[in-house]
């Protein structure tokens, strides 16, 4: 989350994870790779890298980013715990924490 939030800015990304996960933690490995594109069949097909990894979609960078984002404007120094808890909340709620 550091990383990102120190000056990535493009959101063309997903978070790809080992196994489904459906919350985040602070211990959760996480990959970056480019959004699925959607084949003529209208099937998502995933990046190489996820396929030959046996990877599951997590979050998409544009959501990521915005949760990101909205954590940022809340809370002057936001810890890890509190951008967990947005990301968390956004995942179950499909809208952002109020702090």
């Amino acid at each position: 989350i550091s990383k990102i939030m120190s000056g990535y800015k493009k959101d063309n990304f997903c978070l790809y994870t080992k196994e489904y996960e459906s919350s985040a933690r602070a211990d959760l490995i996480c990959y970056l790779e480019m959004y699925p594109v959607i084949s003529d069949d209208d099937d998502e097909v995933y990046p190489e890298f996820v396929i030959n990894n046996s990877l599951e979609l997590f979050f998409y960078g544009d959501q990521f980013l915005d949760v990101l984002r909205n954590i940022s404007t809340q809370k002057e120094n936001p810890s890890m715990e509190d951008f967990i808890a947005g990301l968390n909340f956004y995942l179950e709620n499909d809208n952002f924490i109020d702090l």
